[in-house]
């Protein structure tokens, strides 16, 4: 399978099948698939190692996955330019690490990226912390607060990171797996009122197949 994004540009030529495998090996270890973690970095960064986010002459991040202070990157965001492509992805598996096998989604692989507290959160949930307030995160990342109410809530996020993803690998980011998996979850839902009562039956299967056939409707 080709990566979506491999022939950009800001991978250099030199280094892309190189950069294609490493990413691919990491997407295994962290068992997502490999095009998330592609499109993630093209969000964050066009894969460019050397990008950076200046907030009033000050740098805030940088590199492919635009590492801040908080990190966990040793000293960010200046250190990160130092590192080349295939050297920042050592970084990328160790920053995804701790949630190995808890990442279901591209969504998921975004939110880990982008605010890691609001993992597992509600769509109500407004991004904010102790020590960073909704005001600060909203003011960093206008685009997402769409509302300008000086907040950014779940809902908000899901929508710019689909907003956010180019058309031509829509398909390929939000896969018909995501999408059957939700399916199914109503399904063993259904199946579970059938076993419960097995007087609706006919009525009860009816509705595993309109589940089904509503949810792959999204994903053709």
């Amino acid at each position: 399978m080709k990566l979506i994004h491999i022939d950009h540009p800001n991978i250099p030529l030199s280094i892309r099948e190189a950069f294609a495998q490493k990413v691919t090996a990491i997407a295994a270890w962290l068992g997502i698939d490999p095009n998330w973690l592609m499109q993630v970095m093209y969000a964050e960064s066009r894969l460019n190692a050397k990008a950076q986010n200046i907030k009033n002459k000050r740098l805030i991040a940088a590199g492919i996955l635009q590492w801040t202070k908080a990190s966990g990157f040793p000293g960010a965001p200046q250190s990160v330019l130092k590192y080349n492509h295939l050297q920042q992805l050592d970084e990328v598996k160790k920053y995804f690490a701790p949630y190995r096998g808890k990442m279901h989604s591209y969504f998921d692989v975004y939110l880990v990226t982008f605010f890691p507290a609001a993992v597992g959160q509600s769509d109500h949930y407004v991004f904010a912390t102790s020590k960073l307030p909704a005001s600060l995160i909203a003011s960093q990342n206008p685009a997402i607060d769409t509302v300008k109410d000086g907040k950014i809530t779940m809902a908000e996020f899901r929508q710019y990171v689909w907003n956010s993803t180019p058309d031509a690998v829509r398909d390929m980011v939000f896969a018909a797996a995501q999408i059957t998996q939700a399916a199914k979850k109503k399904a063993d839902s259904v199946v579970k009122v059938i076993n419960d009562n097995t007087d609706t039956i006919g009525g009860a299967v009816a509705g595993i197949g309109t589940i089904v056939a509503f949810f792959f409707s999204f994903a053709i």
